[in-house]
């Protein structure tokens, strides 16, 4: 994977210890990284605290044109939590935008958006599949469990 481009501040997080330190709820064989992409520091530190809980490696930017550049910097993501409403580039712009890039990362939108308009553009945008927020372990251990089945399987 490509460093993130220097101009960029991005968080890089990895859990201490073996991956899945302090998880027997999920033990992962893979080596997955995600980013989160969110203008909330408060909704970045949880989606970051459930991620390094099972040993994925994560990367955080707070709007969607920052990650845009990230992707085309070259590094690539097996997941992107991503919200809808940010400054610069909201979520449904840059899935798009990485869609059309050809990221074929597993890209989750994620968000308070309840309106099922809303909701349907943001899935039309590109999504794999929409969370309402918050984020739990509920919600994000089948999504980090099919992506390491996956890798497995390739």
């Amino acid at each position: 994977m490509a460093p993130p481009p220097s101009n960029l501040r991005t968080t890089r997080v990895v859990a201490n210890g073996s991956p899945n330190a302090g998880s027997s709820e999920l033990v992962l064989r893979n080596r997955i990284t995600a980013l989160v992409v969110d203008d909330s520091a408060l909704t970045r530190m949880i989606h970051r605290t459930y991620l390094t809980t099972y040993g994925v490696e994560s990367y955080e930017v707070d709007n969607g044109l920052e990650a845009v550049q990230l992707c085309q910097s070259g590094m690539n993501f097996n997941l992107i939590l991503m919200d809808n409403d940010m400054p610069f580039m909201d979520g449904p712009q840059a899935t798009r935008a990485l869609r059309l890039m050809g990221v074929q990362s597993i890209i989750i939108g994620v968000t308070a958006k309840t309106q099922e308009g809303e909701i349907r553009a943001f899935m039309e945008a590109g999504l794999d599949d929409f969370f309402k927020k918050p984020l739990n372990r509920a919600k994000l251990i089948p999504v980090l469990r099919t992506i390491d089945d996956c890798m497995t399987n390739n």
